[in-house]
């Protein structure tokens, strides 16, 4: 599904299928770049204890290798809600350590501006594209367990059906690299809080009264209740915990860098 290209020492994930309808969906790993350990190498986060310096070197490495312009480039914050931002107009450079802006409190960006690339950070975490392949119109979510437990996936297909003009048969929903149930373990009450609110039985393990959540699974559940096609859901088995060679995972290692995902549309 997703394909391992590798270009200027960095190797990054790229959803080929996405191009066929106008569109680029990217994630990167932490293989190039400049960081030091615990984040080599290539860590995009400020937000991290790692070299200011050295994240700006990686961040303009990727974005020259991926032929961004950064001033058209738009991250949320996340802040492990379910706030969602529309984003058409040209926005304003607000972060003093580059180019592009920052979106406060905010952990779903959609767009139909063609020159807008959306972004977010990731070390375990899904990150959820989606997009139209009739009115163009492209999303990026962040979503955790609370992110997944608030349904921002629902709330942002939503945005797209009924705000956005969206037919249900046009949206694709691409479900990211992220931690895999086999290595999420939680409490037995969260499983529980999750049991209340949903009532699917395949996004939970128990294991010798050890209880594991699978948010990719369960996000694949509300896309297919959101009645998006089966065929139009891609869930990628890559796991950030396991494939330590190729991400960073908060819950392997705490200290630690992170992904970045963008979504942008391409010229014809």
């Amino acid at each position: 599904m997703f394909e391992i290209n590798e270009k200027n020492s960095i190797k990054y994930l790229k959803f080929n299928k996405a191009e066929q309808f106008g569109f680029e969906v990217i994630f990167t790993t932490r293989i190039g770049g400049y960081s030091l350990p615990p984040y080599d190498q290539l860590n995009l986060a400020y937000h991290t204890k790692d070299d200011q310096q050295i994240i700006k070197r990686n961040r303009d490495l990727i974005y020259n290798t991926l032929n961004y312009n950064p001033l058209k480039i738009i991250y949320g914050e996340q802040v492990h809600l379910n706030q969602i931002k529309i984003v058409n107009n040209t926005l304003i450079k607000n972060n003093e350590k580059g180019n592009e802006t920052i979106l406060k409190g905010i952990d779903g960006l959609i767009s139909k501006k063609s020159d807008n690339i959306l972004a977010g950070l990731f070390a375990d975490c899904v990150p959820i594209f989606v997009f139209d392949i009739k009115t163009k119109v492209f999303a990026l979510f962040h979503s955790g367990w609370k992110g997944t437990y608030q349904q921002i996936l629902t709330k942002g297909l939503n945005y797209f059906t009924k705000r956005l003009n969206s037919s249900i048969e046009d949206i694709h929903v691409v479900i990211g690299p992220s931690i895999s149930v086999n290595h999420y373990q939680v409490s037995k009450n969260l499983i529980k809080i999750f049991k209340d609110k949903f009532k699917y039985n395949d996004y939970y393990k128990v294991n010798s009264d050890r209880y594991y959540l699978d948010l990719k699974k369960l996000n694949f559940n509300l896309a297919r209740s959101f009645k998006i096609k089966e065929s139009n859901i891609y869930l990628t088995d890559y796991c950030t915990f396991r494939d330590d060679k190729l991400y960073y995972s908060y819950r392997r290692n705490n200290k630690t860098g992170r992904m970045a995902a963008f979504i942008s549309q391409i010229g014809d």
